[in-house]
């Protein structure tokens, strides 16, 4: 009878310790996936900005001169740890970095139909100029033919 009960006991372990590891399993895959869908819902919303960004500098050269606009848009993207904005003057585009946070940045570069673009001297890059996303607005100004980004409006 000793024997049965500590047979029993082995069994009920051997059952609970199968259960628990279909469940760390599972568990594991289900956090897999998760992962995978937040980084490419990041992707998106990230590659949307930038387009975004590009469409109202490519409507502001188009319109020609006195077009003025403000446009908003998310200082923070979801599942980044952060981002950033380059206008870049050399290539003609709009160039997204994201660091996701899992040691694999992601980029994107939006076309321009311009390359006569200026922006805040404050923020100049080699070939161009950054966005600070924490504003989380711009304005786009077409004088002259030239199109002028800034974050600060100054009249």
């Amino acid at each position: 009878m000793a024997r049965s009960k500590g047979q029993q006991g082995v069994e009920l372990l051997v059952i609970f310790s199968a259960a628990l590891a279909m469940f760390v399993v599972f568990y594991a895959i289900f956090a897999q996936q998760y992962g995978e869908s937040v980084r490419r819902q990041a992707q998106s919303d990230g590659v949307a900005l930038a387009d975004k960004i590009a469409w109202e500098i490519n409507i502001a050269t188009r319109a020609g001169d006195g077009y003025q606009r403000q446009v908003q848009y998310q200082g923070k993207i979801p599942g980044t740890v952060s981002y950033t904005l380059l206008i870049n003057n050399a290539s003609g585009s709009v160039d997204l970095s994201m660091n996701m946070g899992t040691g694999t940045p992601y980029q994107y570069t939006s076309p321009l139909l311009t390359r006569n673009i200026t922006g805040e001297t404050e923020f100049q890059a080699a070939n161009g100029f950054t966005l600070q996303p924490e504003r989380g607005y711009l304005f786009v100004e077409n004088r002259r033919g030239g199109i002028i980004i800034s974050q600060m409006r100054v009249s």
